[in-house]
């Protein structure tokens, strides 16, 4: 039986890779990558397209697993662990992405009210769950996380009835109501207009404030909350920056990293803003 190494006293990485590859056909999509996150140390890592993103993400959700390179495979561990049942996994992170809410906006998934896709998060499912399985305390569970993503009043709602804003607060509650120690957000802005936007990044505001790790993948520094204090940069498969975000998002850094000059602000309110240099 695998231990528990969240009950230890000792700190635990939420993520930890050594020397990890991932090769595919000819292509290198992650290169000698040796990264660490930790509970508690909110995270956004930021790259271009190519630069190895969506591959990170798929070890860290045990989508794809290390290549064999010279011998050798690298070595993960997620919350201490090299092994897991991926539902039990799921049980410790929180995801939401765009992928996900498309899922569930189609099909059979789309049919659901709030409150049954709030509830599905707690069986790793996009079916409406069992009611029979339904506890006392998952529904209050529910409740609080759709009362903290302000969706309370459309419980039963359904998804397909919903603006996208909305369906993905739905999304966030769904990830947040079983409390996951880290909520790994995959570009969650994505398809939202500006308004909504600011509103969702608000709402993980929150969330941050709850004791659960952030963990930020995106090639939006829009998206990069003022409580997120260390950026790692990727670029090709590889660490190309990790360190504090102010330092990150310098605007020789971030022209170098994306090929393109850029200039970087901050706003009063802690966002960051970035355009093209003319």
């Amino acid at each position: 039986m695998l231990t528990d190494p969240i009950q230890s006293d000792s700190p635990i990485n939420i993520l930890e890779l050594e020397h990890v590859w991932v090769v595919r056909g000819t292509a290198t999509l992650i290169r000698d990558l040796s990264l660490r996150i930790s509970l508690g140390q909110h995270t956004a890592i930021l790259g271009p397209n190519g630069s190895g993103k969506s591959t990170l993400l798929k070890l860290l959700t045990r989508n794809m697993y290390p290549s064999i390179v010279e011998g050798r495979g690298g070595r993960i561990q997620i919350f201490g662990q090299t092994e897991w049942n991926v539902w039990d996994l799921r049980s410790r992170l929180g995801f939401v992405s765009g992928e996900i809410d498309l899922h569930f906006h189609s099909g059979r998934s789309g049919r659901l009210t709030a409150q049954q896709t709030v509830l599905t998060g707690f069986f790793s499912s996009e079916l409406e769950p069992d009611p029979d399985s339904i506890t006392q305390q998952m529904l209050r569970s529910a409740h609080d996380a759709m009362e903290l993503m302000g969706i309370l009043s459309m419980a039963n709602r359904t998804l397909g009835t919903m603006s996208t804003g909305e369906r993905r607060r739905t999304l966030l509650a769904r990830a947040i109501a079983h409390k996951p120690r880290a909520l790994v957000l995959d570009e969650p802005t994505a398809g939202l207009d500006l308004r909504a936007q600011r509103q969702l990044l608000e709402y993980l505001e929150k969330i941050a404030e709850q004791d659960t790790t952030l963990i930020l993948v995106t090639h939006q520094l829009s998206e990069v909350l003022p409580c997120i204090e260390r950026t790692v940069l990727l670029d090709r498969g590889t660490v190309a920056w990790d360190g504090r975000t102010d330092e990150a998002l310098e605007p020789e850094r971030l022209s170098g990293l994306f090929g393109c000059p850029l200039r970087v602000d901050k706003t009063s309110s802690g966002y960051w803003r970035v355009e093209l240099e003319a």
